[in-house]
C-alpha cells in the first residue's frame, strides 16, 4: 500500500509537466493566445523578426518554480517589438521569464504590477524612447539579469522600483546588467536606476544589486538613487559617469565591494548605512558624507535631506581623486553624526578630509594617508602618514604588495566587513584597506562590457565542468582519466554540470561511480542551449551496482550545450559520487575538455605541470580585444592576466601562482567571441 500511495504521488506530482510544450509563433496576436493558453514549462518562442505592439502584450498567468513559463524569442536580439504598447506582466503572474528581445517601444511600456512574484527579465536590450521608465518593477523575488539598457535621451529612468502603499519591492535580485549612455537632461527624474521614493524610504527591500556595469550615464545629478531600507549593493562598477550614486532616503543599506571610476562616486542620507570595501580612482569627491537639513526620526518629513546618523565609512581604498572624504556646507544644515571613518587608504589627491558642517561624535581611526594634499578635516591621531605600498594588478585596480604596512594593521571589530574588493573572505586580523592579501579565489573585479548585457559572459560560465558543491572531491576529477579519483557531493538534487564548445547534439552519457559495484545511484539527465533553461531529458535514472567502469545512458538525440547530471544519492545513502563522466554526441563520445578547446595550438602552456611560474602562448589573427583568465576546479576566477586589446601574433604572458594550492587550473581565452581553454597542473 505504501508503494502504491507512493507511486500515485509522484505520478501527480508529475502532471504539470505532461502539459509542457514548446509553442512557436510567428505574430504579436499568436503570441498573445499562446501566453493566454500558458501551462507551467511551456517555452513560446517568437519567430525572428521586427514587431509593432499597438496593444499590450498582458501576462497574468503563472508557471512554478520548477516550471516556469518561458517566453522568448528565437534567438537572443533576433526579435525587436517596436510600436505604442508593449508588455505589461500583472498579477498573479508568477514565475515567468522574458528573454532575448530587442525593446525599442515607447518607453514606459514594460512594466510588473503589484501582486507580481518570481519573475525574470533576462538577456534583452532594452532601448525605448522618449519619457518615463524602460522597465518598471513592482512586486516581489523578481530578478533582472544581463540586460543591456541603453541609449536613452529623455526623462524617465533605465529601472525604476516601486511598490505597494508604503512598502518597497522585495527580495529583487539585478544583476550582470550593461547600463550604457544616459544623455543629460534639464529636468528632476532621469536617474539611472531609482530604487523606491521618499514614501517607501523607511521599508525594507532585502534586494541585491550587483554585478551591473555603468558608462556614459548622465540623465540628471543622481546615477543610482536608493530611496528604501536594506538595500544591498555590491560589485558594481561605476565608470565615466557624471552623475552620483545617492543613498538618498532610507536606512541600513550596505555598500560594498564596488568600483568607482572617474565619477563623483557616492553621496550619503539617512541612518546606518555601512560603506565598505570600495574602490575610488579618479572621482571628484569620492565619498560625500550628506549634511541633512532634517531629521526624519525626529519627525520631519520623508522627503528632507535626513541627516546621516551612525554611518561606518571602514575599509575603502582612495586613490588620486581630486576630493576624497567631504561634508559639503548647508545653510542652517544638520550635519551628520556618530559618523565612523576608519582603516581607510587615502592615497594622492586632494585633502583627506574635508567637512563643512555639524559633524559630531564622530570617530576616526586608524587611516593611511599618503601623498594627499595634506589630511585636512582629518584629526591629530587618527592616521598615519606611510606608503602602503598600492600596485595596479593585472585587474585595473589597487592592490597591497608584499610588506605593505596595511596588512594585518586594520584595529576594530567590524563584524560586519566580511570580505574585500575582490570578494575574498577577511577573517582574523584584518587589512586595512579595500584589498585582503589573500589567495582565495577571486569573484569580483573591474568589470567589462564583455561580463554584462544581453550578449555577456560570466567568464566562468563556460567550463568544461562545475558543480553544486563538493566535499574537497572537486568535479574537474571527472575528466582526468583516472577512475582513482571522483567529485563528491552529499545531498539530494547535487549536480555536476558540463559544458561543450558549442551547441550540438548530445545521445548520452556515460558515466562511473564511485563504489558502483556494491550500491546503486540515481539520478536525472538535464540539457540546456543557454545554462539558463532547462530539460529534463531522462529521469531516475539507475546505474547498474556491479561495474566500477563507464556505464552508457542514453536520452533522446537534443541540441544542447550544456549537460547537467542531478543526483539523488545512492541505496547506501544521500552522497553522489562520480570517478569519470564523457558526454556523448552525435559524433562519438568524447570528453568535454578536449571540445573546449576548438584550436588548441593557439593556446599552450610551458611548463606544464608547473610548480610556480609557467608562459602561457597565444596566437591572434588580427588585432582584438583579449581576456585571459585562469579558473580553479570549481570554476572560481584565480587569475586576470589580461583583459584589453592587443596586436595581432604571438604573445608570452607570465603566470606566477604561488599561494595557489597545488591541482588542477583552467587556462581561458575570450577572443572575437571565441572561447578557448586548456588545462594546467600545478605541483
Amino acid at each position: 500500500m505504501k508503494s502504491l500511495f507512493y507511486s500515485l504521488l509522484v505520478l501527480l506530482c508529475a502532471v504539470p509537466s505532461l502539459h509542457a510544450a514548446t509553442v512557436n509563433v510567428s505574430s504579436l496576436s499568436a503570441l498573445q493566445t499562446a501566453i493566454n493558453n500558458a501551462a507551467p514549462g511551456d517555452v513560446i518562442i517568437l519567430a525572428n523578426g521586427v514587431y509593432t505592439a499597438s496593444t499590450d502584450i498582458s501576462i497574468s498567468k503563472q508557471g512554478t518554480a520548477a516550471a516556469p513559463i518561458t517566453i522568448q524569442a528565437q534567438t537572443i536580439g533576433g526579435v525587436e517589438i517596436n510600436g505604442t504598447a508593449g508588455i505589461n506582466i500583472v498579477s498573479p503572474a508568477k514565475y515567468i521569464i522574458i528573454k532575448g528581445f530587442k525593446f525599442t517601444f515607447n518607453a514606459s511600456q514594460a512594466t510588473m504590477a503589484s501582486g507580481t512574484s518570481f519573475c525574470r527579465w533576462t538577456r534583452n536590450i532594452f532601448q525605448t524612447p522618449g519619457e518615463g521608465e524602460d522597465l518598471l518593477l513592482n512586486g516581489n523575488d523578481h530578478e533582472v539579469d544581463y540586460n543591456t539598457f541603453q541609449h536613452k535621451d529623455a526623462l524617465g529612468r533605465f529601472i525604476a522600483v516601486r511598490g505597494t502603499g508604503s512598502q518597497i519591492a522585495q527580495r529583487l535580485h539585478i544583476h550582470h546588467n550593461y547600463f550604457l549612455d544616459q544623455q543629460p537632461q534639464s529636468g528632476n527624474g532621469a536617474e539611472t536606476l531609482q530604487f523606491g521614493l521618499s514614501g517607501y524610504s523607511l521599508s525594507s527591500s532585502n534586494s541585491i544589486v550587483e554585478y551591473n556595469l555603468f558608462e556614459q550615464c548622465e540623465g540628471e545629478n543622481e546615477l543610482i538613487s536608493v530611496k528604501s531600507s536594506a538595500v544591498t549593493v555590491r560589485y558594481n562598477t561605476i565608470r565615466d559617469c557624471p552623475a552620483q550614486f545617492t543613498l538618498r532616503h532610507g536606512n541600513h543599506n550596505v555598500v560594498y565591494g564596488n568600483y568607482f571610476i572617474n565619477t563623483p562616486g557616492i553621496r550619503i542620507f539617512g541612518d546606518d548605512h555601512i560603506i565598505f570595501s570600495n574602490h575610488f580612482e579618479n572621482c571628484d569627491p569620492a565619498i560625500n558624507i550628506g549634511n541633512g537639513d532634517g531629521e526624519v526620526a525626529d519627525g520631519d518629513a520623508l522627503t528632507v535631506h535626513d541627516r546621516p546618523d551612525r554611518c561606518v565609512i571602514v575599509f575603502n581604498t582612495l586613490v588620486n581623486n581630486t576630493t576624497n572624504y567631504v561634508q559639503s556646507g548647508r545653510t542652517n544644515g544638520l550635519g551628520a553624526t556618530s559618523t565612523t571613518f576608519a582603516n581607510n587608504i587615502i592615497q594622492g589627491g586632494g585633502p583627506a578630509a574635508s567637512i563643512a558642517g555639524p559633524y559630531t561624535s564622530a570617530v576616526w581611526s586608524n587611516n593611511i594617508v599618503y601623498q594627499a594634499n595634506g589630511a585636512g578635516a582629518m584629526p591629530s591621531g587618527s592616521y598615519t602618514v606611510v606608503n602602503p605600498l598600492l600596485a595596479r594588478d593585472a585587474t585595473g585596480t589597487f592592490h597591497l604588495q608584499t610588506g605593505s604596512p596595511a596588512i594585518n594593521a586594520a584595529t576594530g571589530t567590524y563584524t560586519d566587513v566580511t570580505v574585500d574588493m575582490d570578494g575574498q573572505s577577511r577573517s582574523g586580523t584584518k587589512d586595512i584597506g579595500a584589498d585582503e592579501v589573500s589567495t582565495a579565489p577571486v569573484i569580483a573585479q573591474i568589470l567589462s562590457a564583455s561580463m554584462v548585457g544581453y550578449n555577456g559572459a560570466d567568464p566562468a560560465a563556460c567550463l568544461p565542468v562545475v558543480a553544486s558543491s563538493d566535499d574537497g572531491n572537486v568535479p574537474g576529477n571527472v575528466l582526468d582519466n583516472d577512475l582513482n579519483t571522483r567529485w563528491s557531493a552529499n545531498g539530494d538534487g547535487q549536480w555536476i554540470q558540463f559544458c561543450l564548445s558549442s551547441a550540438t547534439t548530445v545521445t548520452g552519457a556515460q558515466i562511473a561511480f564511485y563504489n558502483g559495484n556494491t550500491r546503486t545511484s540515481t539520478f536525472d539527465i538535464l540539457t540546456s542551449t543557454d545554462g539558463a533553461s532547462w530539460s529534463t531529458k531522462a529521469t531516475n535514472l539507475v546505474s547498474s551496482g556491479t561495474s566500477l567502469n563507464l556505464e552508457t545512458f542514453s536520452i533522446t538525440a537534443t541540441t544542447a550545450k550544456y549537460v547537467r547530471i542531478v543526483g539523488h544519492g545512492n541505496s547506501v545513502n544521500a552522497w553522489n559520487s562520480y570517478t569519470e563522466v564523457h558526454i556523448q554526441t552525435s559524433s562519438s563520445a568524447r570528453q568535454v575538455a578536449d571540445e573546449t578547446i576548438t584550436i588548441k595550438e593557439t593556446l599552450s602552456s610551458y611548463p606544464n605541470p608547473f610548480k610556480t611560474t609557467n608562459t602561457i602562448t597565444f596566437n591572434l589573427e588580427k588585432d582584438s580585444h583579449v581576456q585571459l583568465s585562469v579558473f580553479d576546479v570549481m570554476g572560481r576566477q584565480v587569475a586576470l592576466l589580461v583583459n584589453g586589446n592587443l596586436n595581432a601574433g604571438l604573445h608570452r604572458v607570465p603566470f606566477e601562482a604561488k599561494g595557489l594550492l597545488a591541482g588542477m587550473y583552467w587556462i581561458k581565452l575570450l577572443n572575437n567571441g571565441k572561447s578557448m581553454m586548456k588545462q594546467i597542473i600545478k605541483e
